[in-house]
């Protein structure tokens, strides 16, 4: 499929406030004609890149570029002539100003004798906010109208630039579901008429209702970006608001529980979760039945105490960065920390205050997970052994069986034809589907291991015929891909439909992790000790630290496609070390999977 050229591109895209890296090395384009969702967390960095795009903020490295030109900044004026229009997350208008002011506020429309032209600007203002389906009085200062018509004049405002970019913040917040129905059909024209619009909104059905792409940012990285098409929402939702969702969600209940029902101390006393309050110094007030039992104390040796000792007693690594958080007066979280007696806790501390808002001590939760970590590690394993045993019998049946079919019926037709030219084509597809075949049956060597005939293979022309497999996929999305082979052929003892699977798995990955034009790299190099390492390198979004030990568990999966299962990375380690070799990742700027392979004589 051949995509429309991008408008505007950022590549390695960096944005500091003094320590705090808002932006840290983003990549992003922006096709013409595209409605372009961006998603993301609270500080995920997409009001920064909104800002970067009017000129508000300026970027420390890494390159723009607007119409195939580079651009090193915006400027507020720059960003307008260059038709970019805006529509912040928050409200951007001059109150004390009408709505014919603040839609022309730093454009200047002039007579030919060079006055300015009110009876123009507030023609052109009443068509801008008719094509809205808005009418409002143009003649008074915009803190006299509605919130509503006020958001409705900073869009007017927008595009008055008649924009090739249009940028609209989270928007639907301070709409009328009346006034979104006009803005999605205004979106739709828009894109009819070959202009572009980034669309920020934390509503997932928003995004799926009309965006083409979308691109998840994630403290300040580009954790994907993803066509529509290709999407499942709950995966999305998940990857974008994991934490934070289930952080609110405990923040809250527990708020609910203890403000709204005044501390009542019998519910306290007896709920399941440990509780302990504390004054203004510090010292333990009240502690809940789950809490003592926890610390393995009685009531009378914990009340009055400070707290420093219980934390120093029982949680000496993180004593003081807990303690810290209660002097600061702040809420915070801590899962998953090591306990006397072989346990696993999750503390959540925060400021307690009356109905003045003046703080009155402070909340420590104590919550023992321990079983229910175990329990979760132990199901998990069971349930992926169980699902793959599933799935792999369902396979072996469901496809086995019409593929063995079609291989009958092209032997057959190998036997009628005698056409040199069409033999040739019928060998091919023959190979296709026996390899076919192959890949199937390694999803049973899940459940039982199975040994195939091992043979003298070349890894150079393995590579060779998978990168000409996928040529397609890497011209679709312009890709530049390098290939530095080894100037000695290599071989290793292997399967080569099983290696040919692996190196098409990966190669997949690399192309779509990055953006429309981005770069793939292959290594091959003998190592000492008779190895051969072959990597695979790409600029895409890379892997988050946190969930990089695990991309090789069977059925887990960063991506959010429909059709992803989450088995292509186990598969492939399954068939490396079934040949004896190893295989890794590595991603910070740029992500490297390294497959290592025993090497024998030519």
């Amino acid at each position: 499929m051949k995509y429309s050229p991008p408008v505007i591109s950022l590549r390695n895209v960096h944005v500091s406030f003094e320590s705090f890296k808002a932006l840290n090395g983003i990549d992003f384009d922006l096709r013409k004609g595209e409605i372009h969702g961006l998603v993301g967390e609270h500080r995920a960095g997409k009001s920064t890149l909104v800002k970067l795009l009017s000129g508000a903020v300026k970027k420390d490295n890494g390159s723009i570029i607007l119409n195939n030109k580079n651009i090193d900044y915006f400027t507020p004026r720059s960003a307008m002539q260059n038709r970019i229009g805006i529509v912040y997350q928050d409200l951007n208008i001059i109150p004390s100003i009408n709505a014919v002011e603040n839609i022309f506020s730093g454009q200047r429309i002039v007579s030919s004798l060079g006055f300015l032209n009110k009876k123009l600007m507030k023609k052109k203002a009443i068509a801008l906010l008719s094509y809205l389906d808005t009418k409002i009085n143009m003649d008074i200062p915009l803190s006299l109208l509605t919130k509503q018509e006020q958001q409705m004049v900073e869009i007017a405002r927008a595009l008055s630039v008649d924009p090739e970019i249009l940028i609209l913040d989270e928007i639907s917040s301070r709409l009328t579901p009346t006034e979104m129905e006009k803005i999605y059909k205004l979106l739709f024209e828009l894109k009819k008429k070959g202009q572009s619009i980034i669309y920020i909104s934390h509503n997932m059905d928003e995004i799926f209702r009309f965006a083409d792409r979308v691109t998840i940012l994630q403290d300040g990285y580009r954790k994907g970006t993803e066509e529509i098409k290709n999407l499942d929402k709950i995966k999305l939702i998940k990857l974008t608001y994991s934490f934070v969702l289930s952080r609110d969600e405990l923040e809250k209940d527990n708020m609910e529980l203890y403000l709204l029902k005044n501390y009542n101390e019998s519910i306290i006393k007896n709920i399941p979760i440990g509780v302990v309050i504390l004054d203004k110094e510090r010292n333990i007030s009240m502690v809940n039945l789950a809490a003592l039992k926890l610390l393995e104390s009685e009531h009378s040796d914990i009340i009055g105490n400070g707290i420093q000792e219980l934390l120093n007693l029982n949680l000496r690594e993180w004593a003081d960065e807990i303690l810290s958080e209660i002097k600061e007066k702040s809420d915070n979280i801590w899962e998953d920390l090591s306990w006397p007696g072989e346990k696993i806790v999750t503390i959540k501390v925060f400021p307690l205050r009356d109905n003045d808002h003046i703080f009155i001590g402070s909340i420590m939760l104590l919550e023992d997970v321990s079983q229910e970590r175990y329990f979760n590690d132990y199901l998990l394993r069971t349930e992926k052994i169980a699902s793959i045993a599933e799935l792999a019998a369902g396979v072996a049946h469901e496809i086995n069986t019409p593929l063995s079919v079609v291989i009958n019926y092209v032997d057959l037709l190998k036997q009628r034809l005698t056409d040199g030219s069409s033999l040739k084509r019928l060998s091919l597809i023959e190979n296709e589907l026996n390899m076919i075949s192959e890949i199937i049956g390694s999803l049973l060597s899940f459940t039982k291991i199975k040994q195939l005939p091992m043979k003298k293979v070349n890894i150079d022309s393995i590579i060779n015929e998978v990168v000409l497999l996928i040529q397609h996929k890497i011209m679709g999305k312009n890709i530049h891909l390098v290939y530095a082979a080894n100037p000695v052929d290599v071989y290793v003892l292997g399967e080569e439909n099983r290696l040919k699977q692996v190196f098409i798995n990966l190669l997949k990955n690399s192309i779509e992790a990055v953006l429309e034009g981005g770069h793939i790299t292959i290594n091959l190099n003998v190592k000492e000790k008779g190895w051969v390492e072959i990597s695979i390198t790409d600029d895409g979004y890379g892997i988050p630290s946190d969930v990089i030990d695990k991309i090789f568990d069977p059925f887990f999966s960063t991506k959010a496609g429909k059709k992803n299962t989450g088995l292509g990375l186990s598969i492939c380690q399954h068939i490396i070390e079934s040949h004896q070799g190893i295989i890794t990742c590595h991603s910070a700027e740029k992500t490297t999977m390294g497959i290592r392979l025993p090497i024998i004589g030519n």
